[in-house]
């Protein structure tokens, strides 16, 4: 078959069952706070990765045994941190989770902490070594297939861009580069993002990292202008693999189509949020059928090249749009 038959019939939904590639996938969470320093730094790494961790559990429905929390001090909060976030444990938990992780899972990695450059690589500070990227292009390497999205909070995160960028990732960096070293806010409005129903601009129950950034962004801007303090750290996603990420990242790319297609979870779809109106359900049903076509597409990336997957992934993302439109012209008591 031939790559164009095989994109037009992935764009047709008809390629294989959804169930056969298990398009939903589990996602496998891990969340890493770095040292404090300052006891000010401590506690709000701590509060930001305690309100990512409950959020991932209560809002989107992953289960508890799929959520590591790895920070400074365990005795802190030992219920909800499994181990101290050295490097060691770091690529310790990635390869207990490569070995369960099903073909089409995903894993989702959020950094915390304070990011230091000048050698080598740039680190992310942990209790013992440092973790630079080539730690974690080590620990990737058990993840062959399935989708990787690495969110780094802190200063000098843009540094993590570029070693770790390639096919089927979305990586998000509080900084453009790693000489960005103030203090960054982007961690607060990060969290605020996968906890909070504001996040969710397209109103449709799921929460994707397209929809987080964005949010995130925009809140950091809106806080330093209010401020009136001069823009010091520069969000960033890189979704496409050529390592260069984009401030703007938006559907039509170059960044931002792979990210708009990993969603964090949301009762979106669920038996319990079926509606009452027939014509509602309708529409849900048609919505999930679209998000089910927009997750074999993404089942396929490493099987198409990039313009063959853009081709495939647009119109559906368009289509989806259109559909949400439609939902919340109905929900809001008009008509679509």
């Amino acid at each position: 078959m031939s790559l164009r038959l095989v994109v037009c019939v992935v764009a047709l939904g008809s390629f294989v069952p959804l169930a056969s590639v298990s398009a939903q996938g589990r996602t496998h969470a891990v969340i890493v706070t770095g040292l404090g320093g300052a006891e000010e730094y401590r506690q709000s790494f701590h509060a930001e990765a305690t309100q990512i961790y409950d959020a991932l559990i209560s809002r989107h429905g992953l289960p508890r045994e799929d959520v590591v929390y790895l920070g400074e001090n365990v005795e802190a909060d030992p219920e909800r941190i499994s181990l101290r976030s050295t490097r060691a444990n770091v690529l310790q938990v990635l390869g207990e989770i490569a070995q369960r992780a099903g073909p089409m899972d995903r894993l989702f990695v959020v950094l915390i902490g304070h990011g230091t450059t000048g050698r080598d690589e740039p680190q992310l500070n942990l209790p013992g070594p440092d973790l630079v990227p080539s730690d974690l292009q080590l620990g990737l390497v058990a993840f062959p297939t399935q989708t990787l999205a690495l969110v780094h909070t802190g200063t000098a995160s843009g540094g993590f861009i570029a070693p770790l960028s390639g096919p089927n990732r979305v990586l998000i960096a509080a900084t453009r580069s790693d000489r960005q070293l103030n203090a960054t806010e982007f961690g607060q409005f990060f969290a605020a993002a996968v906890a909070g129903e504001g996040s969710d601009l397209d109103k449709d129950g799921r929460l994707s990292l397209l929809e987080a950034f964005d949010y995130t962004r925009l809140e950091v801007e809106r806080l330093y202008e209010e401020q009136n303090e001069l823009l010091t750290e520069t969000a960033v996603l890189d979704d496409n693999g050529d390592g260069t990420a984009s401030h703007d990242a938006n559907l039509a790319g170059p960044d931002g189509p792979l990210a708009a297609t990993f969603h964090l979870g949301g009762v979106s779809g669920t038996a319990a949020q079926v509606p009452d109106d027939p014509e509602l359900a309708r529409l849900y049903e048609e919505r999930a059928e679209i998000q089910g076509r927009i997750d074999e597409v993404r089942a396929l990336r490493d099987q198409l090249d990039e313009d063959a997957y853009l081709d495939a992934l647009e119109p559906l993302l368009i289509e989806l749009a259109l559909k949400n439109r439609e939902i919340r012209a109905l929900e809001s008591g008009g008509r679509p």
